[in-house]
């Protein structure tokens, strides 16, 4: 059973900020997340993909650049989904990687599972691979 001072459950913008803040305060800190992937919806479903393939329509269609090059100007003639869904996957690695290396830097450990409350001072986390269960707990 791994002790720790903070556990924050959810690994969204707002997740990510409060355990780094403990972390900075020096305390132990584990992040638990349901999913695989660090970053929440708004990293892997939500606000950053729609808007990486708004920017990468706007960019491969070339209208960004028609007002300087003319109205035909197109940086790419057929643009497909695969065009789009690399933009895409590309910049959801990136974020990834980038909150990824942030949570090791405050050293804090990110455990994959579903956490749910056993009583006001432990968590219990199950994984959805294997099943196991861990027992972390506040101390």
């Amino acid at each position: 059973m791994q002790k720790y001072d903070l556990i924050v459950i959810g690994s969204g913008p707002a997740g990510q900020r409060a355990a780094i803040q403990g972390a900075k305060l020096g305390k132990r800190v584990a992040l638990v997340e349901k999913r695989e992937v660090v970053g929440g919806a708004c990293i892997n479903t939500g606000t950053i993909p729609s808007k990486s393939m708004r920017e990468a329509v706007m960019h491969l269609s070339g209208y960004q650049y028609q007002s300087i090059y003319g109205m035909n100007y197109r940086v790419k003639e057929k643009i497909t989904v695969a065009d789009l869904a690399f933009r895409v996957q590309h910049v959801i690695k990136t974020e990834i990687d980038v909150t990824m290396a942030q949570l090791s830097r405050n050293g804090i450990d990110v455990l994959t599972g579903t956490a749910r409350f056993l009583d006001p001072h432990r968590l219990q986390i199950e994984t959805q691979m294997v099943n196991q269960r861990m027992k972390p707990t506040l101390s």
